[in-house]
């Protein structure tokens, strides 16, 4: 979906969907959901940014992203804490615990401003983050996360 596509949909959704109703409100935003899924497997699938998903990488690097996605890696680092219960998410506690400080520097450098960060960096940690088969959640798979953490430490600094 192009930018100006991605305008349209933007544009419609905050004039006249409010005139349209609450079923024109929700296909607006169904659309953009798709949009920014296909935006997204475009971005993870490339190192580059291209003009068709430029929109897409704007939206992932704002500040208010980048913040709400470090404040979710230190959630995660607090749940896995062994001074507290575990929740109702199946998290490898021991995993997370063992790459705790990784962790922390990952959402140290998404949170600081004046470090330029890659969409594509920014959706392998969501990914990481929400995929409930990755090895944040599944026991047999904490070896991986080392290297996962490695390719998204890769994948978030931009190369010159």
């Amino acid at each position: 979906m192009d930018k100006q596509l991605h305008a349209g949909i933007a544009t419609r959704s905050n004039v006249t969907a409010r005139r349209l109703g609450p079923l024109s409100r929700l296909r607006l935003r169904r659309e953009l959901r798709i949009a920014r899924r296909e935006a997204d497997e475009e971005l993870v699938a490339s190192i580059y940014t291209t003009p068709r998903t430029a929109w897409r990488a704007a939206e992932l690097t704002s500040h208010k992203n980048r913040a709400t996605l470090a404040r979710s890696i230190e959630r995660l680092i607090d749940s896995a804490d062994a001074r507290h219960l575990p929740g109702p998410t199946p998290l490898n506690r021991i995993a997370v615990r063992e790459q705790a400080d990784r962790l922390r520097q990952l959402a140290d450098l998404i949170r600081g401003p004046e470090v330029p960060v890659t969409a594509r960096g920014l959706l392998l940690i969501d990914r990481l983050l929400t995929d409930g088969y990755g090895p944040l959640y599944v026991s047999y798979r904490a070896i991986e996360l080392p290297d996962v953490l490695s390719r998204c430490f890769e994948a978030l600094v931009p190369q010159s």
